[in-house]
């Protein structure tokens, strides 16, 4: 307990008046006691007084100099320090990185002992800024603007279409770092989940935290509420790569600049509050700002029609489902209402049969093409186990076409057609992205590769086997009569059959890809070094 200045004298008095009282029969030691306190005390205090207004005087200063080294030390060599994986940090102004504490302390101690003013208290100082750094969170660091237009640059328009989307997705993630907004789920295209895969993994790695991207999902649930939902569009042709290189790279960078945003925005919300422009802010609160009927409605007002002719319009539920698809992807929405949902809201606005699975007294104001391609396969296109005249031919080797040469053949079939005056809705033109959606959604068995080759199937328009064929005895005629060495490689034979389809006006030519792979199948054995092929088969064919 601290005494007071008058408790202290009246200590003092009644110390002496005992000792007093104690030798008040012994003049020797009252002698003593005179002497001590008349003639030493006076000069020990007056030179410890004086040794500890030095002392004050050393510390002041020390102290000073201490408070100048570090605050000099910490604007030069800007430290944080993280408590859950007790890693520490260093930002030179363009990037961060994970560093030792030994460094920490070996930079320390070395401008401590260049300083030399503050040798005496070396290990004190050390202590005071380990400390002031450890007081320093990484999440608080405020990065320089080249750090920030470098991983802006990464996002966009790599990644994000606009630079505004770019900012949310980080404030996002500075968000779930800083573990801010919980209840939000923000839906997402399926492709952007190796990219949100890289995100958790380099987070793991530089800041110990898991989960960074759990509220992220690519498939909507019916226990999400709407109001918990934000949208969040990515730019579908992405780099994978291109991402992962940054975050090998600047990981750490892309970690402190989405901590940062999320600081200086407070919240992703709030981020669209008051930086988004009315698009898309309409887009990211879409769910938020809607409900299932308003959805359905929207749908509905814009892609069916109502008629009265009982006998012919009708839509199959498949082709209504395939056109909610389209809807969907149109507007760039994820699916957030289960089909079965989807077909008792239709049921309750339109007369529905039971039987035939379909919708009646509506027409589709988008469905011609797509009609009639349907049309176009069931009339063409079959299995590859179906036998042809070349009964030896392998199905998986003659069973293959194209996206885009099925599109060419679509529209030579149309054309065919109108010619007969068949009764088609479309002029045939057809993108291959479309081509693709219509086959995944109507013939989900059928075996897709490379969202290029449709595998195990075959149109009766075009026989690919009869074509490579005819061009090997035009290729005998050529080796024949040409000066052709005993080898010709798959270039050549590729060249001279396009020149074969060219002399005869053949509409389609085969891609390289079959050509080779049907070689390979075909005179295998007269293959050598992979991509020659013997003259001496032609000859003797």
């Amino acid at each position: 307990m601290d005494l007071t200045v008058e408790s202290i004298k009246t200590k003092c008095e009644e110390s002496i008046q005992k000792l007093l009282i104690k030798y008040k029969d012994d003049d020797y030691m009252t002698q003593r006691i005179h002497n001590n306190i008349v003639n030493y005390l006076p000069i020990t205090l007056d030179y410890e007084l004086k040794n500890h207004e030095k002392r004050v005087i050393r510390n002041n200063f020390l102290t000073n100099e201490q408070q100048i080294f570090i605050q000099v030390f910490l604007s030069k060599n800007q430290y944080y320090y993280l408590p859950n994986n007790n890693y520490f940090y260093k930002y030179n102004g363009y990037n961060y990185t994970i560093v030792k504490e030994d460094d920490v302390i070996y930079n320390l101690l070395s401008n401590i002992s260049k300083d030399r003013v503050l040798l005496d208290w070396k290990h004190k100082t050390k202590f005071n800024i380990i400390k002031q750094i450890k007081e320093r969170s990484l999440f608080t660091t405020t990065p320089e603007s080249n750090t920030i237009q470098c991983v802006l640059n990464v996002l966009y328009p790599h990644i994000f279409t606009t630079k505004t989307q770019a900012k949310y997705f980080l404030t996002i993630i500075g968000d779930n770092i800083l573990r801010k907004n919980a209840n939000l789920i923000f839906l997402v295209s399926p492709k952007i989940k190796t990219i949100l895969n890289e995100v958790d993994n380099i987070s793991y790695i530089t800041i110990g935290f898991t989960n960074t991207t759990t509220n992220f999902i690519t498939k909507y649930h019916e226990t999400h509420s709407y109001d918990c939902c934000r949208l969040l569009q990515i730019n579908e042709d992405s780099s994978v790569e291109i991402w992962k290189e940054l975050l090998k790279k600047n990981g750490l960078d892309f970690i402190c600049v989405a901590s940062h945003y999320s600081n200086r925005y407070e919240s992703s919300d709030n981020f669209i509050d008051t930086k988004a422009d009315e698009e898309f802010k309409n887009y990211a609160y879409y769910l938020k700002n809607t409900t299932q009927g308003d959805i359905v409605s929207n749908f509905v007002g814009k892609y069916f029609q109502v008629v009265v002719d009982g006998n012919k319009s009708h839509i199959g539920w498949k082709h209504v489902h395939y056109m909610w698809k389209q809807f969907l992807s149109s507007l760039f929405l994820p699916n957030m209402i289960y089909s079965y949902t989807l077909k008792k809201m239709l049921k309750d606005l339109y007369d529905y049969d039971e039987t035939n699975d379909t919708f009646k007294n509506i027409i589709c104001k988008y469905l011609p093409v797509e009609s009639d391609f349907l049309k176009f396969w069931e009339a063409t296109i079959q299995s590859a186990d179906h036998q042809t005249e070349l009964e030896t031919t392998d199905v998986e080797i003659c069973g293959e076409l194209e996206i885009d040469e099925i599109c060419m053949l679509f529209k030579n079939w149309v054309r065919n057609q109108k010619n007969q005056d068949d009764l088609l809705l479309s002029n045939g033109n057809i993108t291959e992205d479309v081509v693709l959606k219509i086959i995944k959604h109507f013939f989900h068995t059928v075996e897709i590769e490379e969202d290029k080759y449709v595998l195990n199937v075959r149109c009766k328009l075009w026989s690919k086997v009869k074509d490579i064929e005819k061009s090997f005895l035009y290729m005998k005629q050529e080796i024949h009569f040409g000066q052709v060495p005993s080898l010709i490689s798959f270039d050549d034979a590729y060249q001279m059959y396009c020149k074969f389809c060219c002399i005869k006006s053949y509409k389609y030519i085969i891609s390289k890809r079959f050509f080779e792979k049907y070689l390979c199948h075909r005179i295998g054995c007269h293959i050598v070094y992979d991509t020659f092929i013997e003259t001496d088969w032609f000859i003797q064919m």
